[in-house]
């Protein structure tokens, strides 16, 4: 099992850390980031860990773990666990709804 970071996933990092930088500064900003990321590494030993997400009033595939304001979502595959995107807690969740249906 390996983990794999979507093109989303990754853009969701870098926005998180071009949030952070101005406030904090680039090591919080760092420190932050790489907290997150460091939080998916424990999807290696258990990925059914996180919980899964409802759309409309429905389990879907998706589940998430969180970390700080953020959830990080992901999906299970047979030989790899997907970071598929990172949402700040604090966004619109009509937003979210979107993602997630697409």
């Amino acid at each position: 099992m390996v983990i794999r970071w979507s093109k989303q996933a990754i853009e969701s990092l870098r926005n998180i850390f071009r949030f952070y930088q101005p406030q904090t500064g680039a090591d919080t900003a760092r420190r932050i980031v790489g907290e997150i990321r460091n939080e998916t590494r424990y999807l290696l030993i258990f990925p059914e860990m996180g919980s899964r997400e409802i759309i409309n009033g429905q389990p879907s595939d998706y589940r998430y773990i969180v970390k700080h304001h953020c959830k990080i979502f992901y999906l299970i595959y047979a030989d790899h666990v997907l970071i598929a995107f990172i949402w700040d807690t604090r966004r619109n969740p009509q937003y979210l709804e979107s993602l997630l249906n697409q």
